[in-house]
């Protein structure tokens, strides 16, 4: 299930509806964020963007399922490469 609607936060749903969105809120929040940063960075004509968050591994199999490929930065070229990566679809 997607996340709630913002025109909908005042209406009570079913526990089991709001469990539902509560299970899959961060990958599906995750996916918007990047999904957000690569669009952006695609509408003025690059073709790979630096993400400095931390992506699981759901998001990563679903960017490359999508033809993406997701680099972990390495170490020598910043502080903390767990935190930072390399979106690209050339």
């Amino acid at each position: 299930m997607a996340l709630i609607p913002q025109d909908e936060l005042a209406d009570l749903k079913s526990a089991s509806d709001v469990k539902t969105v509560a299970d899959s809120a961060l990958q599906t929040a995750e996916t918007m964020a990047i999904a957000k940063l690569i669009n952006s960075s695609a509408n003025t004509g690059q073709y790979e963007v630096l993400y400095n968050h931390e992506i699981s591994e759901d998001v990563i199999t679903v960017l490359e399922g999508q033809g993406y490929t997701v680099t972990r930065r390495s170490s020598v070229i910043c502080a903390d490469p767990k935190y930072q990566y390399t979106i690209s679809w050339r």
